[in-house]
This record gives structure tokens, sequence and C-alpha cells, in this order.
């Protein structure tokens, strides 16, 4: 899929002045990669091809820069699962954890036109055709999350479907389901406070390709274009999912539980609005995350009281 060029471009993508990277200190990386130099270049990097990302529903195109980085721009659209903001809120809550498994992600404007001429290049009349009526924005300018484009190819995890079994207390955890199983609660507690209504559709539960160097690549949390929305009463769009899935969960971190109750509108709005087009989420998403957390506290607190510490926080 790496082939000729659908677009080129001199310059920054999107005519501005190189912004300065907030957020990105050196102290973190993803995936062993400093993020400061990752947001660097999605946030500022001379873009030089475009083309388009095939698969999925969604609108969403290829970039190539010109320092060899790549990534993945999610313009603004009119379906209601791609959501940008999600994929840079995403990024920013799994920074505010301390997790660092979601995609550095960073707000960017992108022309209209160079996303037309990309897709007029397909010779996919229908895809030219969705990309004129699908995407938004203010004119020429479109504004959409630039993602980090994640290396060496991706395949789900293996042994996801088992999470109730993994993490029931009143189950065995064998040592070598340890890491998975912690992996799966990190995942559906914050998939529960971001209200990702669209993890377990089928292919969303990912990581990098396992390979005899790296044969167990550490688990992603990818794809939250459907995440944050605040719903009745702050729990989601779904509610009655979630609440399930939640309810089957009594293995949990420590420390990821800690940081969680923790978090307070203050801290967490100034995560948001780091990025360069502010913040993803405004004062209702932010109580909703609130709403949601506390929620899931009292879950952690009521399996706690019936089965003990020990047993609930099994990870550190």
């Amino acid at each position: 899929m790496e082939g000729t060029p659908d677009a080129t471009a001199t310059g920054n993508a999107d005519g501005g002045e190189p912004r300065v990277v907030a957020g990105a200190d050196g102290t973190s990386s993803f995936l062993g990669v400093d993020e400061r130099s990752i947001l660097r270049r999605l946030c500022d990097g001379e873009v030089v091809r475009m083309q388009r990302n095939t698969g999925g529903s969604t609108l969403s195109f290829r970039v190539w820069f010109a320092d060899g980085g790549r990534g993945l721009f999610k313009p603004q659209q009119t379906n209601s699962v791609a959501n940008f903001r999600a994929e840079i809120a995403a990024y920013r809550m799994s920074r505010y954890l301390n997790l660092h498994r979601a995609p550095p992600a960073c707000g960017r404007t992108i022309p209209r036109s160079m996303l037309q001429r990309t897709a007029d290049a397909t010779g996919d009349v229908t895809y030219s055709e969705r990309v004129m009526r699908e995407v938004l924005g203010r004119g020429e300018i479109v504004p959409g999350a630039m993602i980090y484009w994640v290396p060496g190819g991706l395949e789900n995890v293996p042994g996801s479907e088992r999470y109730p079994d993994l993490l029931d207390t009143t189950k065995p955890l064998a040592d070598g389901d340890r890491t998975l199983a912690a992996d799966l609660s990190a995942l559906i507690l914050v998939d529960f406070i971001n209200d990702n209504i669209d993890r377990w559709s089928g292919g969303n539960i990912l990581r990098q390709r396992a390979t005899a160097q790296n044969p167990a690549p550490p688990m992603l949390f990818m794809d939250n274009g459907a995440a944050f929305t605040i719903g009745r009463d702050n729990m989601g769009a779904r509610p009655t999912d979630q609440s399930q899935r939640l309810a089957r969960i009594s293995r949990v971190s420590r420390s990821l539980v800690g940081r969680l109750r923790a978090m307070n509108a203050d801290s967490l709005s100034r995560e948001m609005r780091l990025d360069p087009l502010g913040s993803p989420v405004g004062d209702n998403g932010i109580a909703a995350i609130l709403a949601r957390r506390d929620r899931l506290v009292q879950h952690i607190d009521a399996m706690i009281t019936a089965r003990g510490e020990a047993a609930v926080y099994a990870f550190e």
C-alpha cells in the first residue's frame, strides 16, 4: 500500500507557523520512542505525501513526513464514530494516567484541497465523492487528529476474549496470564471512563506484530474515535453495555486506581488543554469523565469489601 504517493506538499501542511509542542518534556516515551520527538513531527512536521487509508468505514489518510516518519490523519467528518477529538483526548488521558498506551496524537489542520487531491488520485469516484461530502471544516481548513503510525504492523492480541475469567478473583490466574490480564484490566477501566463503545466490535484490541526479538509486544489502546460521549446521567452512549463489562472486573492495578482516585477537573483539564487545537473535551465532557470515574471507584470499593484488597489489587 505504499506505492506512488497520492499527494505531495511542501512546507507545513496547514500553512501555519511551528507551534510549541506542549506536554512532551522528555520524561515519557511511547514504545521506547521519546514522545517529545513524536509530537514535534505530528504537530509541525512537513507533510510530503498523503495516501488514502483503506479499511474501516471512516475517512483517514496515511501521511509521510519529510524526516521519513509516518502518521495517520483523521479529519473532522460527518461519521459519528470518527470523532478526531476523541483520538486526541484518549492520548491525553493515557498520558495523564501514566499508561502511554494510546498512540501520540496532535490536533492539526490540513488544507481541504490536499485531502481532495488525495481522494481524486485514487480513481475511485465513490471515495472521492465521500471526501467531498463528508469531510468538515471551515472553508479551506480542515481540522483533525494527526496520529503516530505504529511501526512494524499490527495484530490482534491473542486471548483478549478471555477477560471475564482472567479478571475474576473467584477464578485462578496463571502466572503466564498475568501480563495479559493486567493489560486487559487497564484497557477496560480506561475505556469505561472514556466511554469507548467500539472496543469489542471486533479487531480493536491490538499490539505490534510479534517477532522473535519482541514475542509479546504491549497492548495498545487504539481506535478511540467513538469515545468521550456524555449521555444520560453522564454515563455515555451505551451505559448498560459498559456497566455490564465493568461488573465482571474484580482484578485491577493498585497504581492505576490510585491515579483514577486522584483525578480532578483542574488537573485533567490542564492536560487536555495542552493540545495545539485546544481541549478536545469541554467542561461537560470533563464532568462526564469524572462521573464515570466515580462509578468505577464505587465498583472497585464494593469488590474490595466483598473479596478483600489483596485479591482485587492483583497488579501493581
